[in-house]
């Protein structure tokens, strides 16, 4: 067998255990929930924005590693994204920083960039919207952007992490987080009925910010659902505030499954991929 069809051969495999591991969680997540008193018709706008979410994240990364968004670039981004179920929760990152092509210092310095941008744009968004909900103390968040640019700056001189590629991974998650916290609001609703919509949208932001730094839980699994209702503590019901983060966890697992399936698939044996400043083997 020669090494092309080797390599299609892991991207196959390892696409299969990316549907596994995103289909399992979704099971489980599933099976805690209690749908009694849900209102369905808000999980359609939950699902939908969720939807931009996910596919502009995956959209950034295509443009930090390879200057463009590409299907190639956000292949490889939600195959590695899935393997974060994992028990220690770094091996998304960790595979990427195995599949992007460079030297040590830039693959390392790529996947931190992105992670550094998603966490600054989440807490950027969760500042804006906590403002709005009331608690000014938590505008300062607003900056955190400019920490990335900053990076950006120091890196560019060994990587490809320059501040043009930087700049618009920044806008495009930004964009991405304010579609989370969007899902979030109807999410919400569709338990407890529209009320609070910056408080909702700000305290889910920041709990996806907390999961993110918090790397030993697989998926933010947890620690995003904890922090959620530690924010929103005394504005709703205890209950609703759970059922309501779970509703958000299913609606970004539904997301996440669809667009793995429609754009997570790798080529066929045979027919080389689109490099997309990847993969010399991708999971």
């Amino acid at each position: 067998m020669t090494v092309r069809r080797l390599v299609a051969l892991a991207r196959a495999v390892g696409y299969v255990v990316a549907l596994a591991l995103v289909v399992s969680v979704a099971v489980t997540a599933v099976r805690d929930a209690s749908f009694a008193d849900l209102r369905w018709p808000w999980l359609l706008p939950a699902l939908v924005a969720a939807l931009v979410w996910w596919s502009l994240l995956a959209a950034g990364w295509g443009v930090l590693a390879d200057g463009r968004a590409s299907r190639a670039g956000a292949s490889l981004w939600c195959r590695t994204q899935a393997l974060r179920y994992l028990p220690g929760g770094f091996w998304g990152p960790a595979s990427r920083v195995v599949s992007v092509s460079g030297t040590a210092t830039d693959r390392l310095l790529t996947v931190f960039t992105e992670n550094l941008v998603s966490l600054c744009a989440g807490l950027a968004v969760a500042g804006v919207a906590l403002t709005l909900a009331g608690r000014p103390e938590w505008l300062a968040l607003v900056l955190t952007p400019a920490a990335p640019l900053v990076l950006a700056r120091l890196a560019a001189v060994r990587s490809r992490v320059d501040g043009w590629r930087t700049g618009r991974t920044t806008v495009l998650y930004v964009g991405a987080f304010a579609a989370y916290a969007v899902a979030a609001i109807f999410a919400q609703s569709a338990v407890s009925g529209f009320a609070d919509p910056a408080a909702i949208a700000g305290a889910a932001t920041l709990a996806w910010a907390a999961g993110l730094v918090v790397v030993i839980a697989p998926g933010g699994l947890g620690v995003r659902e904890a922090a959620y209702l530690a924010l929103m503590h005394g504005q709703l019901g205890r209950g609703d505030l759970a059922a309501g983060a779970v509703a958000l966890r299913l609606a970004t697992i539904g997301a996440e499954l669809l667009v793995l399936v429609l754009v997570g698939r790798p080529s066929s044996p045979g027919v080389e991929e689109t490099r997309t400043g990847s993969e010399p083997v991708t999971p």
